[in-house]
Formats: C-alpha cells, structure tokens, sequence
C-alpha cells in the first residue's frame, strides 16, 4: 500500500498537493477545530453541552462545504453519479474476484449477489431452497481486511506513535481502507468498488437534517460523530502531511474529506469482530466481503469464525426460498444505533428501545446519603442516570430500581440493605405509586424536548410520501430522523400512560409485561 521511499513523497501535505488551492480551507478548518477547547474542571475535561455541539456544527457546515467543492479536483470521479448499471457492472467483477479467491465460499451454489432492485438497494439471496440454520456464505480470513493488517502496514506502524490512532483500532482500520481504496493495483480492489460510496448516516447529513433529531437522545452522538470525524480528518492530514514527522519516508496518496469520512462510513456500516490470529482472546475488526452486502432483520445471530478453516460462516435464520433474499441479524441494538452506525430504521425491532436520561430533584430527604449508599451498591449515580424503556413503553427492571429506592422510605430502605439482589420488586404499593411518579416526571420531561407532537410527525410522514412522489419535500435524510423521533415519543406516551395507571391504581408493572 504504502512504500518506504528516501525522500518525502507527494502526498496529503507534500509535493504538488502542498501548493493545492484546497490546502488554504483545510488550514481554515484546522483552525476552526483547534478553536473546539472543551472546558476544564479541574483536571478533567467537561462533556460539550448540546448548544455547544449544535453552533459547532452549524459553523463548520459551510467550510466543509467549500473544502469539499476545492477538493473535487482531487476526488477525480470518485464520487461522482455512476452510470446506470454501474454498480452491477462493479459488483460482477466483484463476484469475479470472488470466486477466484474463495471458491468454497458458496457463490453460485447456496447464495447469488443481487445488485440492484431490492428495497434495500442490493442484497444476497438464496441460489436454491435453503432449511433454517443452513451455512450460506463461507469467507476466509485471508479475503478479510483486519485492523490487525492497518497497524503493522507502513503507514500504520507510523500512525500507531499517535495516541489517538493508536487507542482507536476502527480508526486505524479507516485510514488502512482509506488508502487500499486510492491504489488501483490493491489485491482488495474489485471489493472496494463495489462498496456503496454514500450512506444514510447521519455522519452524511446536513445540520439542517440533523436538527429534524431535536430532542431525540441520539441527537447528541449524530452532532458528536460529525464533530469526531472532521477532527480526526484534520489530525490524519497533518501527521501524513508533515515530512519531518511520522510519515517521513512514506509515499502518501493525496486523499480528501470524502475519502476519508468515507472509510469511516465503510466500517462503521461493516465492521466485524473475528478472534485475533496470534492471540484468539483477543479480537480483532475485520471487514468481510461478500458477507457484508447481507441486510438486517430482527431474528438471532448465525454467523461465527471457524478456527479449523480459518474462515467465517454464515447461517440462515430462518427457512428461504429461491431467489428470495437472505438476512442476518446484526446483534441487539436499538433503532437509534442502527440509525447512528448502519444508517436505517427498523420496523416492528424487537430490540428496540429509547434512553432517556434521569435525575431526582428529591436530594434534601433525611435519607439521601442512605439512598446514594444504596444506589452505589448497585453501581448507579443518585442523578443523571440513563436508563433504558422499550418500545411498549415499560421501564427496565434497573430503571424500577433506581426509582424504588429514591423513593424509599426509612423501613423500607431496611429492607433494601438486607437484599444482596442488584434489582429491587416492588416494595409496597405506596412506594410503587412514588417510583412511577419518578418515572412520569423524567418521561415527560425527556418528551417535552421534542419540538413536535406525534400528530405532526404523522401528518408530516404521510405528506413526504406524496410530496416524494413529485419530487419535492424533505430529503431522505430528514425522513429518517423524522421516523425515528415518531418511534421514540410514541414509546414515551406509553410509558407516561402506563405509569399513570400504576399511580391510580389501575395498573401494574407485572401487569404490563403481560
């Protein structure tokens, strides 16, 4: 990828690049970004409040902007709008270079590529009728790009005196793709073109798409990765940039924004976790090709590495017919992660659920220091303590907890003392009304932060359906934090109306897992 050379190449900061009209925007952005000095106390740096997050972003939209447009020079056709059957013709050769470097790997025999005509896009889908927990895709390690194989190329080694790529495997795993995708001669070449070149993450998104997320709990991590990643641009650039510096002796490509949030988007959406070769314990990142062009669907994880083959394998969830498409099940994470980091929303997720943050104005009780005993026990903070309610709108059971015991009563935190169980039932039914009377007060005020009402995220859903059909309304984008915003108040509502039942009287918590 990168070769070792006596002189400095011209790369990202050097040689023709360095005089390249597109430097003066980078310098401006560098500065923009130094200028994000989080505030100290103590010793200890503050977390950004979400103001600050949202005026940074507002500020750097329009010089990444202008960066962008300068660079396109650079970009060459990287990103530009492909023909029609572009990405079919990419992903045939992909298919090529399949099946010359992993002729067991079940193409053509258990499983087909489907590059175009699927609501998702492109897929996988069954070459012949397959039976539940039958072995679809077999890839071996040696088609994978690891983090592994990032930190001890040239310019990894390099990278890795850095404390922040050092600490940061899926990092160093970007700038490693980053640059395997800028050589054309790279052996992982017919994979890399056949990869999506943009992505509905919210890392893509325009801040005014990104403020379509106001009060939802993700709102801060989307305005943070947007934040992260034009940082770690600027540090990528000026540690490959400097001569004297880590990259001194290395042949560095040119590469831009785009490039580089494009990696980032690439393992973000793709990253895998596979024992480490040296040290199976440890795991290690890895993108597979070929099993990563499978979509997401609620059911269980089938895929696993086989140390005997030295390869990854992949099972089917359930009973697919011919020609019919083949999911797998990325793990159980809520719809707000696979909007951050896969980009989509999931209907019906049994996985589901929103966070929302805690806090107890009730600290002057004679028993506070009892009750901050009680919730340390359990490892939990006495205010600002996240906590998880699905999608029926029922608080988890660490949630009820935390809840029972703020409200607890002098006999009753006896009671909690003796128990050496982390979760705390039920109590009496008075500290029950209490506790969800906690849980009301933070729900509602997790929901008043929504500058919308479901009625209008509902009426808006329907409109963007007609106005989409005309080509006008919100972008794709939008739509998607609109969508997710609706899932995550339709769930506060719930859990608002079921407290409120507990609270009269009318209701149970035993009642509504039921």
């Amino acid at each position: 990828m990168a070769k070792k050379k006596g002189k400095a190449g011209k790369g990202a900061a050097g040689g023709k690049s360095a005089n390249a009209p597109w430097k003066a925007k980078l310098a401006m952005i560098s500065q923009i970004v130094s200028s994000y000095r989080p505030q100290k106390a103590g010793g200890t740096y503050m977390k950004e409040t979400l103001p600050e997050l949202i005026k940074q972003i507002g500020y750097q939209q329009k010089p990444v902007a202008e960066l962008i447009k300068a660079q396109e020079c650079a970009d060459g056709k990287r990103f530009s709008p492909g023909a029609p059957g572009e990405r079919k013709t990419r992903g045939l050769a992909f298919e090529s270079w399949l099946r010359k470097n992993a002729p067991e790997c079940g193409l053509d025999d258990t499983f087909a590529f489907q590059w175009e005509g699927l609501s998702e896009g492109s897929g996988v889908v069954a070459k012949k009728d397959l039976k539940k927990h039958a072995r679809f895709i077999r890839i071996p390690r040696k088609l994978m790009i690891t983090s592994t194989q990032a930190s001890q190329s040239p310019i990894g080694q390099a990278l890795m005196k850095d404390p922040t790529f050092g600490t940061m495997p899926n990092l160093m795993l970007a700038v490693h793709l980053m640059f395997e995708s800028l050589n054309p001669e790279s052996f992982y070449a017919p994979y890399l073109a056949a990869l999506p070149r943009e992505f509905s993450l919210p890392l893509f998104f325009t801040a005014e798409e990104l403020n379509e997320m106001e009060g939802s709990p993700s709102y801060y991590d989307a305005l943070k990765i947007q934040k992260q990643t034009l940082r770690q641009y600027v540090l990528a650039s000026k540690l490959l940039g400097d001569r004297g510096g880590l990259a001194a002796g290395l042949k560095i490509p040119t590469f831009t924004y785009r490039d580089f949030r494009w990696a980032v988007g690439v393992v973000m959406t793709r990253q895998n976790r596979i024992p480490g070769q040296q040290d199976p314990s440890k795991s290690v990142l890895a993108l597979i090709p070929g099993w990563d062009f499978c979509n997401f669907k609620d059911g269980e994880v089938a895929t696993q590495y086989n140390d005997e083959v030295h390869a990854s394998e992949s099972f089917t969830m359930e009973d697919v017919k011919e020609g019919k498409q083949i999911y797998i099940y990325y793990g159980k994470r809520p719809n707000s992660k696979l909007f951050l980091f896969s980009g989509f929303i999931a209907e019906d997720h049994k996985s589901d659920y929103v966070e929302v943050l805690f806090s107890d104005s009730d600290t002057k009780s004679e028993i506070a220091k009892i009750r901050g005993m009680m919730l340390g026990a359990r490892r939990l903070l006495p205010s600002l303590q996240p906590f998880r309610i699905d999608m029926k709108g029922a608080p988890s059971s660490i949630c009820l907890t935390w809840c029972r015991i703020n409200r607890a009563s002098k006999a009753e935190a006896g009671t909690i003392l003796k128990a050496k169980t982390p979760v705390i039932e039920k109590l009496s039914d008075e500290n029950e009304k209490l506790a969800y009377s906690l849980v009301k007060e933070n729900v509602q005020a997790a929901l008043k932060r929504y500058p919308t009402t479901i009625d209008a995220d509902r009426k808006f859903l329907d409109a963007s359906k007609e106005a989409e059909k005309s080509g006008s309304g919100l972008s794709p984008n939008a739509v998607l934090c609109v969508r997710l915003r609706l899932k995550e108040k339709i769930a506060l509502e719930m859990c608002i109306k079921h407290a409120e039942e507990v609270i009269n009287g009318a209701g149970t918590a035993e009642a509504k897992g039921k």
